[in-house]
């Protein structure tokens, strides 16, 4: 009788590929676009990341070898802290995975938004697109687990191919030229490059905590299990770091930073637009699997919770077909009101939320676990030299993950200790059921009804409480109106103030001969700065410019990049929901720039002149029209005036785009466009400085008629004020004449009187 064989356990081999798969996933897919918001100097956090990570996995490996206990990082922290270190763990990695689910789906609505613009058009619009995918996803589980899995396993490979296939092929379109361009935008220092995306590259790495589950399925676990952890995890980062590094080279930086579709637009640049929409069909395809995985994951480990009395009983609930449908509705709602509370401007930054609020929940449980393995190795008598090894990377894996919540930002910290607070308020109504630890009640009568009575009040307390995590959750990521209401703190604190500008914006802004910022809004902000040392009792603030292109200027006032925007601006009613203004610095208007030996047919067209000999009819002016070229840079006001001018009269023009003001004008210059729209300040001290300035003419004609201000965050009054006060002197000054002449001419009486009544009274 032939005795039965012995299951076949994994290889070194093949369980480094298994941790290597289990983290690579959704997770990698929007990352090259919110690192180029930074540039590519952010790659150097993979560097930092990738040890930490691979210390952390092989932590967790080390205590997965001398805890077998089911429950992960729950069971490693409750061989050191007991019941309630437990609950701390489950509870904090519990609420990052429905964090990183809203994530996850983001990442889907910004592949999908490729096809259907509509789907992340707004803010809005990006909400609901994601409230639609996660309650799909939700609603797809009701069948049980026995789809699900199959389908994550599949779907998985839908960003893993791509991605890994980038980090081999894509060195074929890389350029060096582009790569060295992206490198470091925003001129930060190599300190700052590393600390720049800390979390977003821990991020993708979130999962090799599940790296030592699979010890009793592995040859020689002792050994076998740290390396699978270690290779696993260094492949992972190999891909990582290839596939984000040549990205930076093939698509650039600008773009890259405004792309919803980062890996899915490089395969357009190196192929064609075709094989670019196959990728981002791929990865929709793996979020949605992906989410669709995790969806049930969390229901199911809520399930168990429930089970094991630390949640309420209405989470172990279950329909004909295993599903925990009550826990699936209750998570599918937080995660909605989660999606809500991180709307942001752009679909990037409320990725960028998400994920520095999921990574500072998920690590503090990774601190709490890893500390415990100290106690296990002592009970379980590990060798000396095995001790101290793993003393040190440990160590190291602890230190790096404080390093990760400093670097997810002050208001994900807050958010981890608000929810962490509250988690320690819940395991005190649970605390009772676990007789180990509550003690022993005194007799209240025949049939203990205190006792009862108790305890189904702590249970009610206890599903209370896990609400008000939920909200915890809501509140600390909603965007609310004090978030930069203490803009002058901050200065205060850093020492520092960052004023931003754009290097295209002459006489506003711009970087003079030296490569220094200059012009009238620079000259504002000087005053700016003297008026906010005097404030602050700080006669050595520091300044710091910071270059930002225009239509990254309302984004970076949002979320405290910038504290003022020295480049003038047009204040809207629409801008205005988003940043404050000081009061008007200047009043221009949008104007037209045309050759001066152009049609006088043109010319008359455009100062809204007809002439009276002839009868002008409107197909007349529609083909004059349709034979002229018409150039704006995008993202500015006159851009918009053009665009809504072509709308409203329904004509038909060819508008070109110019990358910026010099290249309008040469597009003039050489005929490539009959007429250049923009900014008439702008205009003119283009005509004044070109070599042939004397070929230009910029029209009398204002299209538009508005005044223009400095930019602050929205709700900063206290630094509106210092802002308004420092103007308010300086328009009184006798040195404002000067300051005025130099970039717009001798300005008359006129103009003074104008700024001396424009500035507030003492």
């Amino acid at each position: 009788m032939s005795t039965p064989s012995t299951p076949k356990k994994m290889s070194l081999m093949q369980l480094t590929i298994l941790v290597a798969v289990n983290m690579m996933g959704s997770g990698i897919i929007m990352l090259p676009t919110n690192m180029a918001q930074v540039g590519a100097i952010s790659l150097l956090s993979w560097g930092v990341t990738a040890v930490g990570s691979m210390a952390i996995a092989y932590g967790f490996a080390q205590c997965g070898l001398f805890n077998h206990r089911p429950g992960g990082m729950a069971a490693y922290a409750e061989d050191a802290y007991g019941k309630p270190g437990y609950f701390l763990v489950f509870l904090l990695y519990f609420f990052s995975l429905a964090i990183g689910n809203v994530a996850i789906a983001i990442s889907a609505v910004g592949y999908f938004a490729a096809f259907v613009p509509a789907a992340a058009a707004t803010p809005i619009a990006t909400a609901i697109s994601v409230i639609v995918l996660i309650w799909l996803t939700t609603l797809a589980n009701f069948g049980g687990p026995s789809v699900t899995g199959k389908i994550g396993t599949f779907t998985v490979w839908g960003v893993i191919i791509p991605v890994a296939g980038l980090s081999l092929i894509g060195w074929f379109w890389f350029s060096a030229d582009t790569f060295s361009q992206a490198w470091n935008p925003k001129g930060l220092s190599i300190g700052d490059g590393l600390g720049s995306s800390i979390a977003l590259t821990l991020w993708a790495f979130l999962g090799m905590e599940s790296a030592a589950q699979n010890s009793d399925a592995v040859e020689n676990p002792k050994k076998n299990v740290p390396l699978a952890c270690m290779f696993g995890t260094l492949g992972a980062a190999v891909v990582y770091v290839a596939s984000t590094t040549v990205i930076q080279g093939i698509v650039p930086n600008a773009e890259l930073a405004k792309s919803t579709g980062p890996f899915g637009l490089a395969y357009a640049h190196m192929f064609n637009p075709t094989v670019g929409s196959i990728i981002m069909v791929c990865a929709i395809v793996s979020c949605l699997g992906s989410l669709l995985g995790w969806q049930f994951t969390i229901s199911q480990t809520a399930k168990a919770a429930a089970d094991d009395r630390l949640f309420p009983k209405v989470f172990s609930k279950i329909n004909g077909m295993g599903a925990p449908v009550a826990g699936m509705v209750i998570m599918g709602v937080v995660q909605s009101l989660m999606a809500l509370s991180t709307i942001s401007p752009t679909l990037s930054e409320q990725f960028n939320a998400l994920v520095n609020l999921a990574v500072v929940t998920n690590v503090v449980p990774y601190v709490i676990a890893l500390s415990s393995l100290f106690l296990m190795m002592r009970v379980g008598k590990a060798e000396e030299g095995a001790f101290k090894r793993n003393t040190v990377i440990v160590t190291v894996a602890m230190l790096y993950s404080v390093y990760a919540i400093y670097a997810s930002g002050k208001d994900a910290v807050l958010g981890g200790m608000i929810v962490l607070a509250l988690t320690y308020m819940i395991y005190g109504y649970l605390a009772p059921r676990f007789p180990s630890l509550a003690p022993k009640p005194k007799a209240t009568g025949k049939n203990g009804g205190a006792a009862s009575i108790g305890s189904a009040a702590a249970s009610s307390l206890a599903s209370i409480s896990i609400v008000m995590v939920a909200a915890a959750l809501v509140m600390v990521a909603w965007p609310s109106g004090h978030a930069h209401a203490d803009t002058l703190d901050n200065i205060r604190n850093t020492g520092r103030i960052k004023f931003g500008y754009s290097a295209d914006s002459r006489p506003f802004t711009f970087k003079d001969e030296s490569g220094k910022p200059a012009g009238f809004g620079i000259d504002l902000c000087a005053r700016v700065a003297d008026e906010t040392r005097a404030a602050l009792s700080n006669p050595n603030l520091a300044v710091e410019y910071v270059e930002v292109p225009r239509d990254e200027q309302l984004p970076a006032l949002s979320s405290g990049k910038i504290d003022v925007l020295c480049d003038l601006t047009v204040p809207t009613l629409a801008t205005r929901q988003q940043v404050s203004y000081s009061i008007p610095a200047f009043a221009s208007g949008t104007a037209a720039l045309l050759r001066r030996n152009a049609p006088q047919r043109l010319k008359d067209l455009l100062m809204g002149r007809e002439p009276q000999s002839t009868p002008v009819w409107r197909s007349n002016a529609d083909q004059l029209l349709q034979r002229t070229v018409v150039t704006a840079v995008p993202g500015t006001r006159a851009d918009e005036v053009v665009k809504n001018t072509i709308s409203k009269l329904h004509l038909v023009v060819k508008l070109v785009p110019s990358r910026d003001y010099a290249a309008g004008v040469d597009r003039v210059l050489t005929g490539a466009a009959g007429v250049f729209v923009g900014d008439r300040a702008i205009l003119m001290d283009a005509v004044r400085r070109a070599t042939v300035g004397d070929d230009l003419e910029v029209l009398d004609r204002y299209y538009t008629h508005e005044t223009m201000a400095l930019g602050l965050p929205r709700d900063a009054e206290r630094m509106r004020l210092v802002v308004d006060t420092a103007l308010s002197r300086f328009y009184r000054a006798p040195e404002f004449a000067s300051s005025f002449g130099q970039w717009f001419g001798a300005p008359t009486e006129a103009i003074l009187t104008q700024f001396k009544i424009i500035a507030l009274p003492e």
